[in-house]
């Protein structure tokens, strides 16, 4: 893995904040300006839809397919840092919450903005923009292993707080019809049977299609932000900020040691710490949308966190790491 100097770190800052800040700036002009509020939300929902169903599973398969078998297995162990990660960071506030005796909405709440992280829309950018496309092998398989994992319990759990019925055929259908995953399934199918993509894609992908398809995650990253008075939710945002900022990293770390792998040399553990620092996930707010839950504790926990994630948490992380 390249060293990752202060001169890059510092473009992809500028790089990453600059997109997230341009989304959000759009949102509060097209709130105050009503005249073209109606279109601008038109225009971020297809934006949206492409993403989920163009650009994403775009990057997932390439930065799968591009590898051989014996690559992929060798940094496998994403997929096992991805998910002792989010065990730790999911059962962590289920105690502190049954101690401080919450309710089952705000224990849902907590839980699933402390385990489920942004890997994806702003995960993948960040690690795009530190790391460049050679993190995003590891980086994919990881994200993909919270995403699944994210679509099977987030929507059990906001179901559960709404007091929705859900059959576990239609949990089953989410999870297959998610674009990124099924990207997933065909690029490993590739790589299975020696197939990898041929490198005129590849460098097509890589020169045309991955700046702007990152850009466009940022933006929606940034137009999602919902500016919501923090004093009624300080509570959660420290226990929120310190799982996913002081919790998901050490456990993440230790993993890697563990492992017995290398920041320096090998080529996952890069990847897996810095998208063990992403603010809780896009996805939660949609859920919290879809399910009619408390939209303004779910959005004080996306943008404050967000800001903190790229401000503080990721900045210090790499400090350490580079």
């Amino acid at each position: 893995m390249p060293e990752t100097t202060l001169e890059t770190i510092l473009e992809a800052t500028v790089y990453i904040l600059g997109l997230v800040f341009a989304g959000f700036i759009v949102r509060i002009i097209s709130a105050r300006v009503k005249s073209i509020e109606q279109i601008t939300k038109l225009c971020f929902r297809y934006l949206n839809i492409f993403v989920l169903w163009g650009a994403l599973p775009a990057v997932v398969f390439v930065s799968i397919a591009r590898y051989s078998l014996a690559q992929i297995i060798g940094f496998g162990n994403a997929i096992f840092l991805a998910s002792v990660g989010l065990g730790v960071c999911f059962i962590s506030p289920i105690v502190i919450s049954h101690i401080a005796k919450d309710s089952k909405e705000t224990t849902i709440a907590l839980v699933m903005n402390s385990a489920f992280m942004n890997v994806s829309y702003l995960g993948l950018p960040v690690i795009y923009a530190l790391l460049g496309t050679e993190g995003l092998g590891p980086a994919a398989l990881y994200a993909m292993t919270i995403g699944v994992l994210h679509l099977i319990f987030g929507i059990a759990m906001a179901s559960h707080a709404s007091k929705k019925q859900l059959s576990l055929g239609t949990l089953v259908e989410h999870v297959i019809t998610f674009p990124a995953a099924f990207a997933l399934i065909v690029a490993l199918l590739f790589v299975g049977f020696g197939a990898p993509i041929p490198t005129v894609v590849r460098n097509f992908f890589d020169a045309y299609l991955a700046k702007p398809f990152f850009a466009l995650m940022l933006v929606v990253v940034g137009y999602q932000m919902h500016i919501v008075n923090p004093r009624k939710y300080l509570g959660a945002l420290s226990m929120v900020g310190a799982i996913r900022f002081l919790v998901s990293p050490l456990v993440t770390y230790l993993g890697i040691v563990m492992l017995g792998l290398s920041v320096a040399t090998d080529i996952t553990p890069k990847p897996a710490l810095i998208q063990s620092v992403m603010p809780p996930a896009i996805f939660n707010l949609i859920l919290a949308y879809n399910y009619k839950l408390d939209l303004k504790l779910y959005g004080a926990l996306f943008f404050y966190l967000t800001l903190i994630s790229l401000f503080i948490a990721l900045p210090v992380l790499l400090y350490f790491i580079s």
